[in-house]
């Protein structure tokens, strides 16, 4: 099951102790619009998730591929509720914590 990237966002905002509304204006972006990001409400752009590694580092391509997947998952009909695909994410070997902290928190991942 894909995980909207909001949901990798909001408990890192909340374990650093930073709002939805302090952080969109770190961000420089509108505070319903971040709270729409987080809550996977809106899709998360490219543009976005830069700014979003430049403020809290995790990885926009992470963030990037996770929103991907969300979004043809949201939109194949064709698949059963017992049908799943296998994503390939390359996390680099600094993020080692990142990539513990995404198979503890959703379940997800193989590390290789």
């Amino acid at each position: 099951m894909a995980v909207h990237p909001g949901m990798m966002i909001k408990p890192e905002l909340e374990e650093r102790g930073i709002s939805q509304k302090e952080f969109s204006k770190m961000l420089g972006i509108q505070a319903s619009h971040m709270s729409e990001v987080l809550n996977g409400k809106r899709s998360l752009s490219a543009e976005l998730a830069l700014k979003i590694e430049n403020a809290i580092g995790i990885p926009a391509r992470i963030l990037i591929s996770a929103q991907a997947q969300y979004d043809l998952e949201a939109t194949n009909t064709d698949k059963t509720d017992d049908q799943h695909e296998t994503v390939s994410l390359t996390i680099p070997v600094r993020d080692h914590n990142l990539l513990r902290e995404i198979v503890h928190r959703f379940g997800w991942a193989c590390m290789l």
